[in-house]
């Protein structure tokens, strides 16, 4: 995704200017991104498998992502809720829906802003790039809703919801149906900058085997913490 002579921060590259990571420019926008490799891919689909609720599904959601060699113990920063931590480095949250996995964020940084400076770029398995906007940031979830098309083939939701209130004025969800579970594709905004910033995720929700997706006006809920 990045061309040659672009900046780069994060485990590949360190921001290298010198404070530390913090950024001196005002509103300065960035997209940071945790790829989702093929093999990451596939251990997610192998959890749509699991019942997601009713007695028990905790642990053994639990067990199964341990099983995978995930971390349990998420003491990363930006991970105040983190449930697993993948071995590619994405943090695995335990919100509203059962399974919720972040993977490219846009964001700004500045003083004026709620980040002052590239924290998402620094983290293990992140990079991160100044500059980029939200052309890079949709190429992010594009490139990750490939990974599961080879794997399940068309998505059976492909959905582009415009919104004047939010972020970008849009967001795009897609999403297959797994037996009783839903994996669910979405963009939403990032808690930990307030809501002011946007993020995309990887979810599992239980969605009974004889139900629709939900309704597009309801998708952009669907997807948040």
């Amino acid at each position: 995704m990045l061309e040659r002579g672009e900046e780069r921060t994060g485990a590949e590259a360190p921001s290298g200017n010198g404070n530390g990571g913090r950024s001196e420019d005002a509103d300065a926008s960035y997209v940071a991104v945790c790829p989702v490799t093929p093999d990451l891919a596939r251990q997610i689909v192998s959890l749509t498998d699991l019942r997601w609720d009713g007695e028990g599904a905790w642990e053994a959601g639990d067990a199964a992502m341990r099983a995978l060699g995930w971390r349990d113990d998420a003491e990363t920063e930006l991970s105040f809720m983190a449930r697993f931590v993948t071995g590619t480095g994405h943090h695995v949250y335990d919100g509203d829906r059962a399974f919720l996995m972040p993977f490219t964020e846009l964001y700004e940084v500045g003083p004026d802003c709620a980040f002052t400076e590239d924290s998402w770029g620094g983290l293990p398995g992140w990079t991160s790039r100044k500059g980029a906007g939200r052309a890079e940031y949709d190429a992010h979830f594009s490139d990750a809703v490939g990974r599961f098309r080879t794997l399940l083939g068309p998505p059976e939701l492909d959905a582009v919801v415009r919104d004047p209130d939010v972020p970008g004025g849009q967001h795009r969800y897609t999403g297959w149906r797994r037996g009783g579970n839903v994996l669910l594709l979405g963009q939403g905004t990032e808690p930990c900058s307030y809501h002011s910033n946007e993020e995309a995720r990887v979810v599992i929700s239980p969605l009974p085997a004889d139900g629709g997706f939900p309704p597009a006006g309801n998708l952009y809920a669907f997807c948040q913490f």
